[in-house]
């Protein structure tokens, strides 16, 4: 029995010093930046090449602005999706960014920020140990930058987040209405990080092997719990070590205090992000009284980015088009709520 006991203990031991190490001295050892792989130039150096100052790190990106302007404009923050590869300068964000914003205002009548995340191209500190509290306070230092700039309309600065970064978008405009006048959260669910894990892996199971819904969701959720308790215990990679952070939010309690405009954008299609779920989530917030100030759209034939799919498609995502009804609803709001009554 004392034998046994021992080597229980031992075990017990073994596995705690594994999992400190694994969540302490291993990211400090094996956890370095790594490169943009599909860097677009162009986007990389197109605008004017700026840096801000969020806590203690360095942020680094580009704004695009008129060369000259004699009017005070409003602005847009962008906020990209998980991972350390989400950057405004990628192969994808930059024709996202491109189609869905640049081109679809006038080019004298919106300011553009884009900036790479904590630990991301220049930008200092680390992704992977960042809260999501943590990014929205960087995007509200991007804010505190664009409010020092003379040609910025400052009551009305726009936060969009697209994935990931619309759960940021979310907190940003519900912990900072001082700092932004709206926000367009584009896939960013309104239920938390553990049901969007369960999400897209019912998709998954739905798609790969055939599974009822029912059968889908209780293998993901099984699945989910497991993964959730190991990436917990041992972050071995980057990855797991932002879901050992990120695990348990939820948006509910910020969803529940926004006060300004809020478009949440949904795809029909996506595996990712369930748009029923997501109108379910907020009904349910809400009591079925959503109110006014938050605005819902589905576009139809949608997949998570925003390109034309079927929602067990797979493969590159550049031989899609961009929808285009999302092209012109994010244009009809912004229009709606900040440019209608901009003088000529």
């Amino acid at each position: 029995m004392k034998f046994t006991g021992r080597i229980f203990l031992y075990t017990v031991l073994f596995f705690i010093a594994l999992s400190l190490y694994a969540n302490f001295l291993h990211p400090t050892l094996f956890f370095f930046k790594q490169p943009i792989k599909w860097l677009n130039s162009s986007a990389l150096n197109s605008g004017k090449k700026i840096s801000f100052k969020s806590g203690s790190n360095t942020l680094y990106g580009r704004l695009k602005a008129p060369a000259n302007s004699s009017k005070k404009l409003p602005a847009i923050i962008f906020s990209p999706g998980s991972g350390g590869q989400s950057s405004y300068s990628d192969y994808y964000y930059a024709s996202f960014l491109d189609t869905l914003y640049e081109q679809n205002f006038a080019k004298d009548s919106m300011v553009f920020l884009y900036f790479d995340k904590r630990g991301v191209g220049e930008s200092e500190g680390n992704w992977y140990s960042a809260s999501f509290e943590d990014r929205a306070d960087d995007v509200k230092a991007a804010a505190d930058y664009l409010r020092s700039l003379s040609f910025i309309d400052t009551n009305e600065i726009i936060v969009v987040g697209h994935s990931q970064g619309g759960w940021i978008a979310q907190i940003c405009l519900s912990k900072y209405p001082q700092s932004f006048a709206g926000a367009i959260s584009m896939a960013g669910p309104t239920f938390g990080v553990r049901e969007q894990v369960i999400n897209d892996y019912t998709s998954n199971f739905k798609c790969r092997e055939n599974l009822s819904e029912p059968d889908a969701y209780t293998k993901a959720a099984k699945q989910v719990r497991v993964g959730f308790w190991i990436t917990s215990l041992f972050p071995f990679q980057q990855d797991w070590k932002q879901l050992s952070i990120i695990k348990d939010f939820e948006p509910s309690a910020y969803l529940k205090n926004l006060k300004k405009p809020l478009l949440l954008m949904f795809c029909e299609n996506d595996p990712l992000v369930s748009p029923q779920k997501s109108m379910a989530a907020l009904d349910k917030l809400y009591d079925n009284n959503v109110p006014s100030n938050i605005q819902t759209t589905i576009i139809k034939g949608a997949i998570h980015p925003f390109k034309l799919a079927d929602k067990c498609y797979h493969g590159s995502f550049n031989d899609i088009p961009l929808s285009m009804q999302a092209k012109q609803e994010i244009h009809d709001w912004v229009y709606d709520h900040f440019l209608s009554k901009k003088p000529d």
